[in-house]
Formats: structure tokens, C-alpha cells, sequence
């Protein structure tokens, strides 16, 4: 449970960071300069842990799973870059519903009447979120 709370203050200040750096560079700048103190995290994470790397189907979609995340991350700087970061945060975050989703289709797993009647809220909260008056 501790780092799950450590995600949730690290992913919810992660968000109000990008927006203070807009201030003072563009999208491309805030892109790739926040993915590259990612990626070296990710070095550094694997050097301490001392891993290594087999080739098998586990890392090819290991491999499609970052590209998703990454397009996904480029998609969310420009919509931060112009959008508020009050309305662009919480709307991605409803990232779950679609995994939900995907999981129920490709997976067969089947939600819970909570777990459906979340998800139903979810995309209420997204259009919800979406109005702008």
C-alpha cells in the first residue's frame, strides 16, 4: 500500500509540475526532456536492481505496452500544454474504464455490478469534466 500511496502524490504532482513548465518552454521541450528523466529512472532502477534481459514475447509487448504509454504521454502534454490542467488530469485518468473494458473484451473478465456501475460513473465524469461553461 505504501507505494501505491507514494504513486498517487508522485503521478498527482507529476501532472502540476508539466503544467509550471509550460511557463517557460513549449510542448516538444516539456516532452522530451520529462521522458529522458524517465527513461534514465528507468536505467538507474534496472543498473540497482541489477535485471537482465531474455528476448521473449513477454518483452515484445512489454515493448507495445511503452509505445501505448508514450503515444499516450504525448497525447496528454499537448493536451495539457493548451487545456486546464483541472479538466485534462482528471479526464486521463479515467484511463481504467478502458482498460476495463479491453480486459472484458480480450480477457473475458467480467466486472463485478460495483466494478460496471464505477465504470458507468467514469464516463458520466468524463462528460462531465468535458463541459466547459
Amino acid at each position: 500500500m505504501v507505494f501505491a500511496l507514494l504513486c498517487l502524490i508522485s503521478w498527482g504532482a507529476w501532472g502540476v509540475v508539466l503544467k509550471f513548465a509550460y511557463a517557460s518552454s513549449n510542448w516538444l521541450q516539456v516532452y522530451f526532456v520529462s521522458s529522458l528523466a524517465s527513461f534514465t529512472l528507468a536505467l538507474a532502477v534496472f543498473g540497482v536492481s541489477r535485471g537482465s534481459l531474455s528476448i521473449d514475447k513477454g518483452l515484445y509487448l512489454a515493448a507495445l505496452a511503452g509505445l501505448l504509454g508514450g503515444a499516450g504521454y504525448v497525447f496528454f502534454v499537448k493536451a495539457l500544454e493548451t487545456g486546464k490542467a483541472s479538466v485534462v488530469i482528471p479526464l486521463t485518468a479515467l484511463y481504467p474504464a478502458v482498460t476495463a473494458a479491453m480486459a472484458a473484451v480480450l480477457l473475458r473478465e467480467r466486472p463485478s455490478p460495483y466494478q460496471a456501475a464505477g465504470i458507468v460513473l467514469a464516463i458520466i465524469a468524463s462528460v462531465l469534466l468535458s463541459i466547459s461553461r
